[in-house]
């Protein structure tokens, strides 16, 4: 299976798989901009190339929005499969 990994580019033209929407609906215009503000972060969001939900979203253990006091770990934010 191939990935896509949003990034800065490409996020206007991407899904998002959670929002299914087009780009000007609140919801999605709400989630890319949260998106690209983590993205500053380190927050890494993959989802794979196929017909319906799947992605990942993971950040830097230091950037999660609960607290954890570990170093050099990733936080994985969401995730999500289905057909």
């Amino acid at each position: 299976m191939e990935f896509v990994k949003l990034t800065r580019e490409n996020i206007e033209k991407e899904n998002i798989c959670c929002a299914i929407s087009n780009n000007k609906d609140i919801q999605v215009m709400s989630k890319k901009n949260w998106l690209r503000e983590r993205l500053e972060e380190g927050l890494v969001f993959l989802k794979g190339n196929v017909r319906g939900k799947c992605f990942i979203e993971y950040i830097p253990v230091e950037y999660a929005w609960v607290p954890i006091e570990e170093e050099g770990c990733m936080y994985i934010d969401c995730l999500w499969v289905s057909g």
